[in-house]
């Protein structure tokens, strides 16, 4: 084949390739793919499973310029607080499913919350990469609704961490975790090309603002997680792992990993399927209500 030939065949591809990153920033910034659900869109769709909801919007502290939003089931007040945090990219629609359960409404308060950079929180599309920062985020939820008063928390994939963070920082504020597909091993955090492809302009102009902001904030994430190696023992709360073994985004390394530094858990298990992929928080959901219902009882 011909260099000019090639040359056309690789024009062609960028093209091809450019016309895909439009394609899906429009579907994304529409509202097709953002990840994003309005309040009135959660009324609607927990109302059908005999859930009400009450959407919040509640100030970060630290001078930051950002609101959390959040979504919360009401249930009584006495009944202890699940806090439930999303991947990347994701937001709180990621818990839709437990959020509609009338059967852990009756033994637990529940709220999925909007990230930093996700979602209706504010500063859409401005990623925060700081773990330490992102447990603070939290922090301010567990105060606003338990002031005072230990939480559970539940952390899929990239959430994962941020509860483990939060758990060495306020460990008089965590009852226990529930680690489902945890990304929480700095040694697995892996660089393929295509991130610097994706950070750098054009590109980053043309794809969707939550993929953006997912690569900018899983760039530093190994840094963040070694930040983060000192400080494990400072988790003594119960603490529940689930992951699947053919998990390609999230290898089952890092269950390893958590066998090794949780060894002052006061409770740890560890719940290893077979069968299922980095989705099994929505895949295999009866698990992973299995481990949280676990905890609380």
């Amino acid at each position: 084949m011909g260099n000019k030939r090639r040359g056309k065949i690789l024009r062609h591809m960028l093209f091809g390739f450019l016309i895909f990153l439009l394609f899906c920033g429009i579907a994304f910034q529409s509202g097709c793919f953002s990840m994003r659900i309005s309040d009135a869109q959660w009324a609607k769709r927990l109302k059908a499973a005999g859930q009400t909801i009450q959407p919040q919007f509640i100030d970060i502290p630290g001078g930051v310029d950002r609101t959390i939003h959040m979504v919360l089931i009401s249930s009584a007040d006495s009944l202890p607080l699940t806090i439930m945090v999303h991947g990347s990219p994701g937001g709180a629609a990621g818990y839709l499913k437990y959020l509609s359960d009338t059967t852990l409404s009756k033994v637990t308060r529940m709220v999925a919350l909007d990230r930093p950079g996700f979602g209706f929180t504010s500063g859409f599309g401005v990623p925060e990469p700081s773990q330490e920062a992102q447990a603070a985020a939290v922090k301010s939820i567990a105060d606003h609704l338990a002031p005072g008063r230990k939480v559970w928390l539940m952390g899929h994939s990239l959430g994962a961490p941020v509860i483990a963070r939060f758990a060495m920082d306020y460990p008089e504020l965590t009852a226990g975790l529930v680690i489902v597909a945890g990304a929480i091993d700095p040694t697995q955090e892996e660089h393929p090309w295509w991130q610097k492809v994706v950070d750098a302009p054009p590109v980053r102009w043309l794809v969707p603002k939550p993929v953006w902001t997912s690569n900018a904030e899983i760039m530093p994430l190994e840094k963040e997680l070694e930040k983060m190696l000192p400080l494990w023992h400072r988790i003594t709360c119960p603490v529940r792992v689930v992951h699947a073994e053919n998990d390609h985004l999230v290898p089952i390394a890092n269950v390893d990993f958590a066998r090794r530094v949780l060894t002052n858990s006061v409770d740890l298990t560890f719940e290893i399927l077979p069968k299922g992929n980095h989705f099994i928080l929505w895949t295999r959901d009866e698990i992973i209500r299995s481990a949280l219902m676990d905890l609380l009882q």
